[in-house]
């Protein structure tokens, strides 16, 4: 059976969720992985809840480099849902918050589709980024 535009979509999503899952080991209980699909540009990133406590990927890992190449295996996967959009005539998302919870396998994503970081909205992805990991952090 062929597989059809959502399952290929759920597919790309589960791979993002694989490689924080990759980066952090079994220590974690919740995944949020951040995308950002603007026109000329493409921004992921990702933080976590272990042991009860919100970290970064510089709170995890040491090695600079392992941190790069996540963020753009992490934007390759961002680009493989642009494709994938385009190749279905689908728009694609401008705005990615995904959230795994490892314990009880529930996964929950949040998509916009309007411009977010652009010349004309005078904001950045990185802003958007940390605001959702300070949102997430307060509430914990």
């Amino acid at each position: 059976m062929a597989k059809v535009f959502e399952d290929e979509f759920m597919d790309i999503q589960s791979q993002i969720i694989s490689l924080c899952l990759e980066l952090v080991g079994s220590k974690v209980s919740k995944v949020y992985a951040y995308g950002s699909i603007e026109e000329s540009s493409v921004s992921f990133n990702a933080f976590f809840c272990i042991g009860g406590k919100i970290k970064t990927t510089n709170d995890i890992v040491a090695n600079t480099e392992a941190i790069w190449e996540f963020l753009d295996l992490g934007e390759s996967d961002l680009e493989k849902i642009k494709e994938l959009c385009k190749k279905y005539k689908r728009v694609a998302p401008t705005e990615l918050k995904m959230i795994y919870d490892c314990d009880s396998g529930r996964f929950d994503c949040q998509y916009k589709y309007d411009s977010i970081c652009s010349a004309k909205t005078g904001i950045d992805s990185s802003d958007i980024f940390m605001n959702w990991f300070n949102e997430i952090r307060q509430c914990l």
